[in-house]
């Protein structure tokens, strides 16, 4: 048997254990490109000087999660919770809220909460996954464009990987949107 390993992934700097390294970090979800051996990871990762701009991308950055966090909490609560649909926007609120503490991170402030408000959703998975797919859009969209204006190399390399990540969110709500097709 396969002696187990210790994984870093250089976005969230989560710590996975296993024989392999993931195709995708299980907290973070940024591809396997960005997990390392835990014995080659940087220390002070997040210890860099960000600009102004960058700071005010980072913001709306965590704008937009909490955002998406508030709705993947909403729809995760939908229906029968043991379904494959309300579970997979759990796991995608996990991912969300692990990008937000990225992001606090590199801000050097505190994770802010999400909102406490009840959010009304659409009537139906379909319609609900649709705004699920426009909010990935949405952040895809604005962390490509953020880590093209990005100088500091980290913040770059962050917000390339996290664009990446909400791509695969898109793929995601196309499957879900499948399924939802075949139950109703």
């Amino acid at each position: 048997m396969a002696q187990a390993k210790v994984w870093r992934c250089q976005i969230c700097g989560d710590t996975y254990l296993g024989h392999s390294r993931p195709s995708n970090c299980p907290f973070c979800g940024a591809h396997t490109k960005h997990i390392m051996p835990s014995s080659d990871y940087p220390t002070n990762i997040n210890g860099v000087q960000i600009t102004d701009a960058e700071r005010a991308d980072l913001e709306y950055a965590c704008e937009l999660e909490i955002s998406n966090l508030t709705f993947y909490k909403a729809l995760g609560e939908m229906g029968d919770r043991n379904s494959l649909i309300p579970s997979a926007y759990r796991a995608l609120g996990k991912v969300e809220r692990e990008h937000l503490s990225i992001f606090g991170k590199l801000l050097k402030t505190p994770v802010p909460n999400e909102p406490k408000e009840a959010l009304s959703l659409q009537d139906g998975w379909k319609a609900n996954i649709e705004l699920s797919r426009q909010h990935e859009k949405v952040a895809a969209e604005f962390y490509h464009e953020a880590a093209q204006r990005a100088t500091t190399p980290r913040v770059k390399t962050v917000l390339t990987a996290i664009a990446e990540v909400e791509q695969d969110h898109i793929a995601i709500d196309k499957y879900l949107k499948s399924v939802a097709s075949k139950e109703s």
